[in-house]
């Protein structure tokens, strides 16, 4: 009786160090890089993205499937050269086995650049926006759980046209690449759907003072609608402050916003300045699904304070790591593994606080845009959305056709046109007289 239980031991034990071996994992420590801007002008793109991957992280206890994972952090300061050394380190010092963020757009641009001469690191881009990062400059190693900038501001360009009845608009931004992005998505959508003109005003990135475009604004009220605050950060503080000042609440009827004018850190700052401000984005903090209200709640005890769409990028980042690494076991020391999975993930309506998404062949989310309204509730500022437009590729209404808009110029400070006549002019070349018959058909783009 004896030799019988020792023998159904010994198979037992057998059994069990099998199945451990079977699960076994390739690595023993999980090691993940985050950068972006913890210092400087930009520090808000930084460390709200910082803290959505460190809360994900937490979720798990900074484990996964019993194995550590070891954070490590580096600060870009804004500053693409510093970006490109702390990459490096990542990479030879930390051997780390993929990299979250970085956060600015002039950063995206150069960690795609480096992605490409480093395919063994996989980088999970954080909140930075420039198009080209997953279209003309698009390299298998480098993935975007996040956004473009014209893929969230193509829709609020018709909703101003179509719902608003603007007919001219102008915009007023920060002189470089993702506010150019922001006016280039907008004016597609506002020209193509019964917009007539879109007018540029750009301004140095760090500019405060405003005198000189508010009396521009001031003497152009009579030709135009409205006005398109396309800033970020302290500029925006700046913009708002003066638009009341110099009276302009008076002239036009509306303000509206691009994606990041109206996000959580800047309601605290505009106060009741930003009530009724109009914008778009991938995610809205109003969001009533009850992944946006665990993930807030979560927040709010882990910082002290709502999360921004920033940290929702970081979170949701994180979250789409551990997805892939689900998919390959754990074992991220096989980088075209981890990519490959990385690309297939799909989050389902209740695993993001923004809702569902995934990717295209580009390695960029399709998901839903939503056009947001500022509203007081219960004493507190948040945004709501009036408007829900569901699946919304990096392309826009240009999906069916990525190879016809990636064939046109990059997005610039004057690209595409903004009036409406040399703008048709200039996609007919590229869209074809096709393309034009349906919108002058449809009288826009069809739902």
């Amino acid at each position: 009786m004896v030799g019988k239980k020792m023998i159904w031991l010994g198979v037992a034990i057998l059994f069990s160090t099998l199945w451990v071996w079977g699960t076994a994992h390739a690595v023993s420590e999980i090691r993940i890089g985050q950068i972006g801007p913890t210092t400087g002008w930009a520090t808000m793109f930084g460390t709200e993205g910082l803290n959505g991957v460190k809360l994900a992280l937490a979720e798990r206890d900074y484990k996964f499937k019993g194995i550590p994972i070891k954070l490590f952090t580096e600060d870009t300061k804004a500053d693409v050269e510093v970006m490109r050394t702390k990459l490096d380190s990542f990479k030879t010092r930390d051997k780390v086995h993929f990299i979250i963020g970085p956060s600015l757009g002039h950063e995206g641009m150069a960690a795609v650049d480096w992605g490409a001469r480093n395919p063994d690191v996989p980088i999970l881009i954080g909140y930075s926006a420039p198009e080209d990062i997953t279209m003309r400059k698009a390299t298998p190693s480098v993935i975007r759980p996040g956004w473009t900038g014209p893929q969230v501001i193509f829709h609020f360009g018709k909703f101003c046209a179509k719902d608003l009845g603007y007919k001219k608009v102008i915009i007023v931004g920060q002189d470089y690449s993702y506010p150019w992005d922001q006016a280039a998505g907008f004016t597609r959508g506002f020209l193509e759907n019964g917009g007539e003109k879109v007018e540029r005003i750009w301004h140095p990135v760090d500019a405060v003072d405003f005198s000189s475009i508010m009396a521009k604004l001031t003497g152009m009220k009579k030709e135009y609608d409205a006005v398109l605050c396309n800033s970020g950060g302290a500029q925006v503080v700046a913009f708002f402050k003066q638009w009341y000042q110099f009276g302009l609440d008076k002239i036009y009827p509306q303000i509206l916003g691009q994606a990041n004018v109206p996000i959580v850190p800047m309601l605290t700052e505009l106060a009741d300045m930003a009530l009724n401000v109009y914008s778009s984005l991938h995610y809205y903090d109003g969001n009533p699904s009850e992944a946006n209200m665990k993930f807030r709640e979560s927040y709010l005890k882990a910082y002290g304070k709502y999360p921004s769409v920033i940290a929702v990028q970081g979170y949701d980042a994180m979250r789409v790591a551990f997805k892939a690494m689900e998919a390959i076991d754990g074992k991220v020391d096989d980088p075209k593994a981890f990519i490959t999975a990385v690309r297939q993930v799909k989050m389902r309506e209740n695993e993001s606080p923004r809702g569902p998404f995934y990717f295209d062949k580009f390695g960029n989310p399709i998901q839903n845009i939503y056009i947001k309204k500022v509203v007081k509730k219960d004493g507190k500022l948040m945004n709501i959305a009036v408007k829900t437009y569901k699946d919304v590729s990096q392309f826009g209404p240009y999906a069916a056709m990525p190879e016809k808009y990636m064939a046109q110029p990059a997005t610039s400070r004057e690209y595409p046109p903004g009036n409406k006549d040399d703008y048709f002019r200039e996609i007919e070349k590229y869209f074809g007289k096709d393309y034009m018959a349906e919108l002058k058909k449809n009288n826009g783009w069809k739902e």
